[in-house]
């Protein structure tokens, strides 16, 4: 076969391939899996309440730049007492003794992404059991789910039967391109409210505004208004609030008299983790007028190391997604500003 008919037939291949899918979070036993609209994934361990736990990351794309780390211990938990990692890790009750040539080493901390000693490494961890600490035996790295949160990860990124597969290798050498992120158009740039308008748009959104579904007492609701446009205002209403969570409701209002308003609707993508429907709530809901941006942070616990953060741009017309990060596992591990993107952009120009 030549080597032009050959080209031919894998295009179709390389054309689904490179075909983003939708954002996903999975979890296979005792691992996470997370990829974003760029197909970059995160695969990692749990529970983080041992203390231990394993991570993988990588790019779509040839330049994949993978990263395998290690770490013992997270802002949660602080510095944990013990020896270091490199000297004290079990596999499967046997010493491991890892080649760290290519690593950083820290005491708790090991990390690589140096191609060739990820593949040695998984190569030795596949197929165990778990991973465990010779001076500490509860701070266990279970190892059940590792293969199949790594197949998945080929499977998005095109990678299955290829030579940087990391787990079901093959032949092939082309992988499909990483996907580009969606651009954002530029915010207006409204000028700013006056004095006179902050104080009719706040009365008008304490008393005439229609919130009738919310549970908050009327003298208890907070509001805040910023400019969208010249000519309309965005109003944040708190309707409901919990113990660290508050459910904000959204209106763009005209500036001037005779003022009407309209309920704001955030729309997801992409149909977040377990749920099938794409609106969002507005949950402690904040807007950045000088950015055109508007912010949300929905809490699992009060703990914040779970929970699900996103961040929309206004283009004029509607508020789009940029960013949207969730971490499902409540587990001590992520803090918010690391939980896991499922959403990714690039401004314009």
């Amino acid at each position: 076969m030549s080597y032009s008919t050959k080209s031919l037939l894998l295009l179709p291949f390389l054309f689904v391939a490179s075909a983003h899918a939708d954002p996903l979070q999975k979890t296979f036993s005792d691992w996470q899996v997370t990829c974003n609209n760029l197909n970059f994934c995160v695969a990692r361990s749990m529970t983080g309440e041992n203390g231990l736990v394993m991570t993988l990351s990588r790019h779509a794309g040839e330049n994949d730049r993978p990263l395998l780390r290690i770490d013992y211990g997270s802002r949660y938990s602080g510095a944990l007492p013990g020896g270091s990692l490199k000297e004290n890790l079990l596999i499967d009750q046997r010493r491991l003794n890892p080649d760290l040539k290519h690593w950083a080493v820290e005491a708790h901390h090991i990390a690589t992404s140096h191609t060739i000693s990820v593949d040695e490494f998984l190569a030795q961890v596949l197929d165990a059991d778990n991973l465990q600490l010779t001076f500490q035996p509860q701070a266990t790295l279970s190892l059940h789910g590792l293969k199949a949160a790594l197949l998945l990860i080929d499977d998005v990124q095109g990678r299955v039967n290829s030579q940087s597969a990391w787990v079901k290798r093959g032949e092939r050498l082309q992988v499909p391109p990483e996907p580009a992120a969606p651009t954002l158009a530029p915010p207006p740039t409204p000028a700013a409210l006056t004095a006179d308008e902050t104080r009719d748009l706040i009365d008008y959104a304490t008393w005439r505004i229609n919130t009738e579904s919310c549970s908050l007492d009327p003298m208890r609701r907070e509001v805040s208004v910023s400019p969208l446009t010249d000519d309309k205002a965005l109003l944040l209403v708190s309707c409901e609030m919990g113990a660290y969570n508050v459910i904000d409701l959204a209106f763009e209002v005209t500036r001037r008299q005779p003022w009407t308003a309209r309920g704001l609707m955030l729309t997801l993508p992409f149909a977040p983790p377990g749920k099938s429907e794409k609106p969002m709530e507005l949950v402690n809901a904040q807007f950045d007028a000088a950015k055109g941006e508007l912010y949300t942070w929905a809490k699992g616990r009060g703990l914040g190391d779970c929970g699900i953060a996103s961040r929309w741009r206004f283009n004029g017309e509607e508020f789009v997604l940029a960013e949207y990060a969730e971490e499902s596992s409540c587990d001590l591990w992520h803090s918010s500003d690391d939980w896991p993107t499922l959403w990714v952009s690039q401004p314009s120009g």
